[in-house]
């Protein structure tokens, strides 16, 4: 090929469709057990370099009208999401353009797509293991958290997983109070394992019968919440696990999205990379973060221990 505008034009307009083929790749049906971001968590969008959630503080509820309205505010602070950078990059010698074997690097371009359609799963899976500070400066998964006088919540245990374990977890999500005595209303809904976990968990949540003290009885946890495999619960995660529940929407982990990756060039005769080096450069770059929103729709155990939570 000669290296020209229009060839090049064209180029990219090819690595374009590869680059897109990937990021619109739909997940292998056949894998209904993989942890997808659909399934877990909630995006919000972000027009500026950081948010502010002071939302969190905010809990809605009816109550008689008597004098002013009265916003119902947690004193917990808020928090700030910053929305960090991310790229990718390929870089196709010239030379290679010139000989007609840029073909090559259609892959390298669909899997660049792929895995700028999966940063925002990544960023999410990320932010939950990490555990960070929440608001209240304590991290998200904790023990005693004093959400107000009266209402406190321990959304983290060191329990291995296992069905006792399991009824325990959805029992305390259902049974969460908030401030004043009314309940939160916690629907659990998902239950995420690792892979050393996920035949247990296959078993305690698809199985008709259940094993209970050397007894086997008719299952009581069969189908009652969904299951997904997160393949990044290894390693010094491993063991861990979680349940999730959901409240009109509100989901515990949550995707700030500024900008979404498509596919750029730099291939012009004179641009640094061509003139320099003799290569041209396609790259994408993305702009958002992963965090925790409120820390009752969630509950973990596994954990070799368990922070205990510290009044500011």
């Amino acid at each position: 090929m000669v290296v020209n505008q229009a060839n090049m034009a064209q180029l990219f307009r090819g690595y374009s469709a590869s680059f897109n083929k990937g990021f619109n790749a739909p997940i292998d049906p056949r894998d209904r057990e993989t942890l997808r971001l659909e399934d877990f968590a909630m995006t919000v969008p972000s027009s500026s370099g950081s948010t502010d959630h002071t939302w969190i503080g905010q809990i809605p509820a009816f109550k008689k009208w008597i004098g002013s309205r009265v916003i119902e505010q947690l004193n917990l602070g808020k928090i700030t999401v910053v929305n960090e950078p991310f790229e990718s990059t390929v870089g196709v010698p010239v030379p290679a353009i010139e000989d007609d074997s840029y073909g090559a690097f259609n892959n390298l371009m669909e899997a660049m797509g792929v895995n700028a359609r999966d940063l925002w799963r990544t960023l999410a899976v990320k932010a939950l293991l990490a555990n960070g500070d929440w608001a209240d400066s304590n991290p998200f998964f904790c023990s005693g958290r004093v959400l107000a006088e009266g209402c406190t919540v321990t959304n983290a245990v060191t329990a291995a997983f296992s069905a006792a374990a399991l009824e325990t977890a959805i029992a305390a999500m259902r049974g969460q109070l908030l401030p004043g005595g009314r309940g939160a209303n916690v629907l659990p809904k998902l239950l995420v394992v690792g892979p050393t976990d996920m035949a247990a968990a296959r078993r305690i949540i698809h199985g008709d019968l259940l094993g209970n003290g050397g007894v086997t009885e008719s299952n009581p946890l069969k189908d009652i919440v969904q299951l997904r495999c997160c393949n990044e619960i290894s390693g010094t995660h491993a063991g861990k696990w979680y349940l999730f529940g959901e409240v009109a929407g509100i989901r515990a982990v949550a995707v700030q999205k500024r900008k979404e990756a498509k596919l750029t060039v730099r291939d012009g005769a004179t641009d640094e990379p061509v003139f320099m080096d003799n290569e041209v450069q396609y790259g994408a770059d993305a702009r958002g973060e992963g965090f925790l929103t409120l820390p009752f729709l969630a509950y973990a155990g596994g954990f070799a221990s368990v922070p205990e939570f510290a009044a500011a």
